[in-house]
């Protein structure tokens, strides 16, 4: 399984070495339930292998194409494991994408000379991307969420683990100077003591402010320029310490003032939700208000082949379109209408899948989303740069 980023998004939309067969499968979560997904997945197969021979490959050549589908189709150990809501896998010679998708994708297989990659855009701009940073003496942990799934990540070397990891082997001499008796760890950034044990207030205060120092500085080498918004959790007074080194823009304003010690990933998840939900609006509710604020005006369009023409030529901005729905037909020529289908026939492309792939290709933003997000009643809606 892999998880797909922006740029291989992008090179996926680049894609147009065929043949290139697409398969998405809604999974069901229900242990009794788990083997129609594979019968489905089988029987989708079986369709792809079907087409593939129309298009002029041999019987055996069509059922090596789809091996490593076949493959994962027969193993009960991948139908048992995971919570992924969906299944997308992409083939074309020499390739084979499988990716979990974190929600009810509609089920749908295509064949021709590019991906289909509609329902893999879904939600895929939306702002709901935070880390989350709980520390306590015990640990530090980094908790990444996005598209409503979270996951602990692991934290460089150079990173102290915890305090008292900084603190191990430091001796203090009278005048609250110290200096270790080992080695410093990874990148020779610290060492460490035990804190707290023997240590007058003010040693104290310096082996946390000289902590925090690092900490901050390392985290902000850790994180992009561009990291998503950062939730800090601990104790009042380790928040203001953190505040007071951490120079990073990500450090949202609102922390949650509280000893993450005890907490599950996912209770710290639900505390950081309001906190991150009441400092940002996503970017899917700025990208609607930017619509309506231009509706009447020449920018604006929901006409088909204007869309496919201006996806074409890279003047697409902002492009809208519901989770599941697509049109099958023939690319427009110029002033040309085009005959649409709700299902496809001989010799139609997927047209809206057409539009957000060109979209993508020119640093256009795509929107695939749930069918009341749509700025306005139409199955294609977009913004142009010119």
């Amino acid at each position: 399984m892999q998880t797909l980023t922006l740029d291989e998004l992008k090179t996926l939309t680049e894609w147009e070495q065929g043949p290139c067969v697409s398969l998405y499968l809604p999974r069901h979560q229900a242990v009794s339930e788990l083997g129609q997904d594979s019968i489905e997945l089988r029987n989708m197969l079986d369709d792809a292998e079907t087409t593939l021979q129309q298009m002029g490959l041999g019987t055996a050549e069509a059922h090596q194409f789809l091996k490593p589908a076949r493959m994962l189709q027969n193993d009960p150990v991948f139908w048992k494991q995971g919570s992924a809501q969906g299944l997308c896998l992409l083939i074309a010679p020499g390739v084979f994408h499988q990716y979990d998708l974190p929600f009810q994708c509609p089920e749908m297989m295509s064949v021709d000379n590019t991906f289909y990659l509609s329902p893999l855009f879904y939600k895929v701009f939306e702002d709901d991307r935070f880390h989350l940073l709980a520390i306590c003496p015990k640990s530090i942990r980094m908790i990444r969420h996005q598209n409503g799934e979270f996951k602990e990540v692991e934290l460089p070397e150079n990173i102290p683990a915890n305090l008292e990891e900084f603190t191990q082997g430091i001796e203090f001499e009278e005048s609250l100077q110290y200096h270790s008796t080992a080695s410093a760890g990874p990148g020779g950034d610290f060492a460490g003591m035990q804190h707290g044990h023997g240590l007058t207030k003010e040693q104290n205060e310096k082996v946390l402010t000289d902590y925090y120092q690092l900490l901050t500085r390392q985290l902000e080498n850790y994180l992009e320029n561009n990291a998503p918004p950062l939730v800090l959790v601990c104790a009042e007074k380790q928040q203001n310490l953190f505040r007071k080194h951490f120079h990073g823009n990500q450090l949202l304003p609102e922390g949650i003032a509280t000893s993450p010690d005890q907490l599950s990933a996912r209770e710290l998840v639900e505390l950081a939700l309001p906190v991150v939900e009441s400092h940002f609006k996503t970017s899917l509710h700025k990208a609607r208000e930017r619509f309506q604020k231009q509706l009447g005006t020449s920018r604006i369009s929901h006409q088909l082949e204007e869309i496919l023409q201006a996806a074409e030529q890279g003047r697409v901005e902002t492009l809208f379109t519901p989770l599941g729905s697509e049109l099958w037909g023939q690319p427009p020529g110029d002033g040309e209408l085009i005959k649409t289908h709700a299902q496809p026939e001989s010799g139609d492309i997927a047209l809206l899948n057409r539009a957000i792939r060109n979209t993508y290709r020119h640093g256009g933003t795509p929107y695939v989303v749930q069918p009341d997000d749509m700025p306005d009643q139409h199955p294609l809606l977009a913004s142009f740069r010119w």
